[in-house]
């Protein structure tokens, strides 16, 4: 859209007249975390399921994809982050872990959890969720964001990406069903900010949780008018801001204060 079409004023009218839950009132939040945990605990406070992807485009692209169809929290698997995964396991309450690509937790889990092995076909996403998949893949990684961030829980879509293909192990025939959980926002998600190299995991838990997640060129809202549109007014919230590309939330707060000039 042109500039000369973005009425910020109205913008404005729009980002802070909504209904928002009293979670995310008053407050900005920027979660940096690259593994997606903190994005978990900030839209999903409890979970039967949870998603666990290895680290690369393909599982992630396939773990959002699944997380957004079924509602389900999904984190980036990375050895640093291992305990902070394993006590989110417990914290949530989580009783079935799905496993997308190479993810060597299993090890780590006891008791009544029951860990998946996703075999890596398209076909297996019907057997997770009772519905059939249509594949979209994507050319360009910088698009990654904006894809999930277009996902619909209703169109059971699957994203591939098209550098990069997806581990398969042949030897899982079939896997188990994945439940699909109620949608979590109410009708009263905050704003949501992120930029192309928001890691996929948060965005996809913000979609999951039922917020529309707008992507903006980059983390500073004052670069153009456009992306200005998508926050003004939002100084002191809520907006939930994902990716260290925006910095903190003072920076955010502040940049945002500033206002859009020519």
């Amino acid at each position: 859209m042109p500039d000369s079409e973005i009425n910020l004023e109205q913008a404005r009218a729009q980002n802070v007249n909504g209904f928002v839950s009293k979670d995310f009132e008053g407050h900005i939040s920027v979660l940096t975390d690259a593994t997606g945990v903190d994005a978990v605990h900030t839209f999903f406070p409890d979970s039967e399921s949870l998603i666990i992807a290895e680290d690369s485009d393909a599982a992630a692209l396939r773990a959002a994809s699944l997380s957004v169809a079924q509602r389900v929290p999904m984190v980036t698997y990375a050895e640093d982050a291992r305990t902070d995964i394993v006590a989110l396991i417990s914290e949530l309450g989580v009783s079935r872990v799905v496993l997308i690509g190479d993810v060597p937790l299993a090890s780590n889990t006891a008791g009544s959890l029951t860990v998946i092995k996703d075999n890596g076909v398209t076909r297996a996403m019907g057997e997770f969720t009772a519905f059939e998949f249509t594949s979209q893949v994507i050319a360009d990684p910088q698009r990654m964001v904006a894809a999930v961030a277009n996902l619909d829980s209703a169109k059971h879509i699957e994203l591939k990406a098209a550098w990069q293909p997806l581990t398969r192990y042949e030897d899982i025939n079939r896997v188990e069903p994945l439940p699909a959980q109620s949608r979590r926002d109410a009708q009263m998600a905050p704003i949501v900010v992120a930029t192309p190299t928001t890691p996929i995991a948060a965005v996809a838990n913000a979609v999951a949780f039922g917020a529309s997640v707008r992507v903006m060129p980059s983390g500073d809202p004052t670069a153009s008018k456009a992306a200005y549109a998508m926050v003004a007014g939002l100084e002191n919230g809520p907006l939930v801001a994902l990716g260290s590309d925006f910095g903190d939330a003072s920076l955010l707060s502040d940049r945002i204060g500033q206002g859009w000039h020519e």
